[in-house]
């Protein structure tokens, strides 16, 4: 392969990761939120069931 296939290959994966990195991170306290509430409705859900019986 030539040097300036090379380059491309690698600033474009680079530019790939970049992208990605940032996706991430603007979905990663979204996706945290949702998480925690369904773990707390899954949490809380349990505790009553285990009260009532």
């Amino acid at each position: 392969m030539s040097e300036a296939l090379t380059e491309v290959f690698t600033t474009a994966l680079t530019q790939v990761q970049t992208d990605v990195t940032s996706m991430v991170t603007a979905a990663f306290p979204i996706a945290l939120g949702i998480m925690g509430l369904f773990l707390a409705i899954r949490l809380g859900l349990g505790f009553f069931k285990s009260v009532a019986n």
